[in-house]
């Protein structure tokens, strides 16, 4: 009996260590955010894990028009299906006279999102130096969103601005994205008067890829995702969030 447990313990000991040669641990798990009938749902209630990562990523450097659009950093990526998508907008906002786009963010991972978090709070706190580190990070939240809760961990979404503009909101760039990135497959993702739905304010600047033919659904029935997913009878669970479970009172951002 004794020799028989050992036995089992050896091969349990075993089956250990060759799991974890096969999958170590903190190993990265690559997502096709894209092979779902419905559009991946990424919040403070829905979280990526924190290995995460979406398949297919691309060099925005090596896949944009730098006539149309500046970057803020070299190095950032996103999924190749939205990258081709926003070229093909950026081509059509050309042609009706409407250039000087920037790109300040796309692809973000885990650990860029803690570090993004922990300036804000750091920022608040300068600002605000009786506050304590608790009530900044609540502040921040307001306009960051926590590790594993952004949709930037999904590649498919990009925060584009004017060249040169202070800010975003009212200028031609702002304007003409509103009225078209639906006909590109984008929505934007966080829109005035959802933000009781959302728990994010507001940003004019935040577009999300989900496909032309989700995207002008979501359009024409004025549907934040949240909405649009809970319509969907196939949708899976973490599409089908009920809206009732949002706090408009603790928003969250991106």
């Amino acid at each position: 009996m004794q020799k028989k447990c050992f036995s089992l313990i050896l091969f349990a000991l075993l089956w250990a260590l060759l799991l974890g040669a096969c999958f170590p641990a903190g190993a990265e798990v690559t997502v096709d955010v894209l092979s779902g009938d419905v559009p991946f749902l990424v919040n403070k209630d829905h979280p990526v894990e924190a290995e995460f990562v979406p398949a297919d990523l691309v060099s925005l450097k090596e896949n944009v028009n730098p006539k149309l659009v500046t970057l803020k950093y070299k190095d950032l990526t996103a999924v190749r299906e939205a990258v081709d998508a926003l070229n093909e907008m950026l081509d059509a906002a050309a042609a009706d006279g409407i250039k000087n786009w920037k790109i300040n963010a796309a692809y973000r991972s885990i650990r860029e999102q803690e570090r993004v978090l922990n300036n804000k709070i750091s920022a608040i706190l300068k600002d605000h130096p009786g506050w304590s580190r608790s009530k900044a990070r609540t502040r921040a939240l307001n306009t960051v969103a926590e590790p594993c809760c952004s949709e930037h961990h999904l590649g498919l979404a990009i925060d584009i601005t004017a060249k040169g503009a202070s800010a975003f909101k009212g200028t031609k760039q702002c304007k003409w994205l509103h009225a078209h990135c639906w006909e590109y497959g984008f929505i934007i993702r966080y829109q005035e008067g959802k933000q009781a739905i959302t728990g994010i304010a507001a940003e004019e600047w935040h577009i999300r890829y989900v496909g032309v033919e989700h995207a002008l659904i979501m359009r024409d029935k004025d549907l934040c995702l949240e909405e649009y997913l809970a319509t969907l009878p196939n949708a899976e669970a973490v599409g089908r969030m009920e809206i009732e479970d949002f706090n408009p009172e603790d928003p969250e951002d991106e």
